[in-house]
Parts: C-alpha cells; structure tokens; sequence
C-alpha cells in the first residue's frame, strides 16, 4: 500500500487540518495546495480530488473553524436555559476558552492576511461559513431586551453593551494566548471571576 492510498479515506480532514497550519505561517500569498499536499505526504495532484484551488480549501478551513468555535458558545448558552444572564458569562468564557485552547484559530480569524478574506466571505452570505458573532449579538441583545434598565429604543446602549462585552472576552484572550499575562494556576479561574462579575451586566 503507497503513503497515497493510505491517506485517502482522510485526506480531505488531513489538508484541512495541515491546511490551517500552513496558512498561520505561511500567509495567503505563501499558502498553495502543492505544499499542503507535501505536508500530508501526497502527491501534489491529490489535494485536487477534494479542492479545486487553494481558495476552495481556505473556505474549508475557515467553516471549519466557525463551526467549531459556533458549537462551543452555543453549549455554553444551553448551560444556562431561561437565565440570558448566565448564557452571556458563560458564552464569554468559552469565548477565551476555545482560543487559548486554539491559538492558531485566534490568529487566522483575526489577525491573519486572510480574515478579511474570510470576512468578505460572510458578508456575502456563503452558505457553508457560519457566523459566531451573529451566536453573540443574539444573546446580548436578548439580555438587552430583558433587562429593565436599558432603553429598548436606545440603539447606542445596545452598540455600548455588546463592545463592552465581546471587547472584555476578547481582550482577555488576546492577553492569555499571547503570554502578556502569565499565570501558573487555571487560567480560566481567573476569567470566570472576571467574567462573572463583571461584562457590564450587573
């Protein structure tokens, strides 16, 4: 058996898997399916049977991602049934959880020469990226919407409450997955106490 048919019942996982690893040192520019192919140990025609150019192996990579990171803040909403309160810590926690965990995952959606392609791929509505932050807004502006003290015709409080809110997650990840804030113990001790007492939620 060649290092070929060996891998082709999981190629198509392989190149993804590979693919993203690539694309956070390579870039876009240096980023092709002929390298992702050697990583694998294939020829480079075989990632051609799964993806018809580099771009179609990008949107794997990226749905991927979004999927994945997606399904980690919807587990956390569904910790907390009826309490939007809860469902926003617990949704920023597995926020910073999911991207320390994931490194690679933070840079290639923010900080990569991709996310803005990936970003225009939203906007345009491909059908197989999902969008996490839409998981976002939905529970904030529902905890919004059930709070008593915010204005619901208040558009600028909505805009406030939700900046507030993904910039404490997301600065704090930023933070721990790039060293700036070295902590021995359980780092997510220290963001859960963060978390739930704070986010501007009262």
């Amino acid at each position: 058996m060649n290092v070929e048919t060996y891998h082709h019942e999981n190629l198509r996982e392989e190149l993804i898997e590979n693919g993203l690893k690539l694309l956070d040192t390579e870039g876009y520019d240096g980023f092709s399916l002929r390298k992702v192919a050697k990583v694998c140990g294939v020829s480079h025609t075989a990632p051609y049977r799964h993806f018809k150019d580099k771009e179609e192996l990008i949107a794997a990579i990226a749905a991927k991602v979004l999927h994945q990171f997606n399904a980690s803040l919807k587990t956390a909403i569904a910790q907390y049934p009826g309490d939007v309160r809860g469902q926003v810590k617990e949704m920023g926690c597995a926020y910073v959880r999911f991207f320390v965990e994931n490194p690679a995952y933070l840079r290639l959606l923010f900080f990569s020469d991709i996310s803005r392609w990936i970003d225009g791929k939203l906007a345009n509505g491909a059908e197989t990226l999902e969008k996490p932050e839409m998981t976002f807004y939905e529970v904030i502006n529902r905890y919004a919407a059930e709070d008593s003290a915010i204005d619901p015709g208040d558009a600028l409080e909505r805009k406030a409450l939700t900046l507030g809110a993904w910039g404490l997650v997301h600065g704090i990840t930023v933070l721990l997955v790039q060293g700036d804030f070295p902590y021995e113990g359980d780092y997510m001790e220290v963001v859960r106490k963060i978390i739930w007492k704070g986010m501007g939620l009262g």
